[in-house]
């Protein structure tokens, strides 16, 4: 008898009342992503502040760092956990096992520049997928991400633009349209390990229509977006 090989986990012919639902989570992705958001808002904090050089020349760095840590942990959230948690539904939607997994070495590096250099360069981890993804599966799985980005980052650039910068509340919509445009369109860069490669390699105009529209919003966005800079 032929083996009968399954690609997804919809495949598999359990019934209704056997079929296994895998967990949604575990503590290890729990723990792995709450380090990694700490590091990262910590990083962007530092770099915001403009480094220890930054600080160190300033009348009260540490509040100048709380302040910016404020906007980089909702940065963070929004741009960040927002972004791995629809990478981990849409592979969960196929039937697939995904958990978010962080990458020390790209967080050790994300810390220390942000710290000494005052710039951040991350790549913090990534949703790792088991159980056989097909081509249409892997690409819509990688765009899902830079979506929830382009969703979060229109909704408050809107928003921004009806409020204004002159309020904390117009602040904070503009950092948030800012990081998720940004993130979003570098996300879907088509090369290495980003998401633009997965997509491009499953629908070449669905990746072109959303990267133009992304680099459309950033370009909108640089001339209007005043990122909040740390009070001194």
């Amino acid at each position: 008898m032929e083996r009968k090989v399954y690609y997804s986990f919809y495949d598999i012919p359990f019934s209704s009342h056997s079929a296994p639902k895998p967990p949604l989570t575990s503590k290890t992705e729990i723990l792995h992503l709450l380090v990694s958001m700490a590091i990262l808002s910590t990083a962007f904090a530092f770099s915001m502040s403009g480094g220890l050089i930054g600080l160190i020349r300033i009348k009260d760095p540490i509040g100048v760092l709380i302040y910016s840590l404020k906007f980089s942990i909702i940065g963070i959230l929004t741009g960040f956990f927002f972004h791995e948690l629809s990478h981990k539904l849409t592979a969960r939607r196929f039937g697939l096992w995904a958990e978010y997994r962080m990458f020390p070495a790209g967080l050790l590096f994300a810390l220390i520049l942000g710290i000494f250099f005052g710039f951040v360069v991350a790549a913090p981890g990534a949703v790792n997928v088991w159980g056989g993804a097909r081509r249409f599966e892997f690409g819509r799985i990688a765009l899902a991400g830079p979506l929830a980005n382009l969703v979060i980052g229109t909704l408050a650039l809107v928003g921004y633009l009806h409020v204004g910068i002159d309020t904390l509340y117009g602040s904070i919509l503009g950092f948030v349209a800012m990081i998720n445009i940004f993130l979003a369109f570098f996300n879907l860069l088509p090369f290495g390990p980003l998401d633009g490669k997965k997509v491009i390699a499953w629908n070449s105009v669905v990746w072109a229509v959303v990267i133009i529209y992304s680099f459309a919003l950033l370009m909108f966005s640089l001339g209007r977006i005043f990122v909040p800079y740390p009070k001194v």
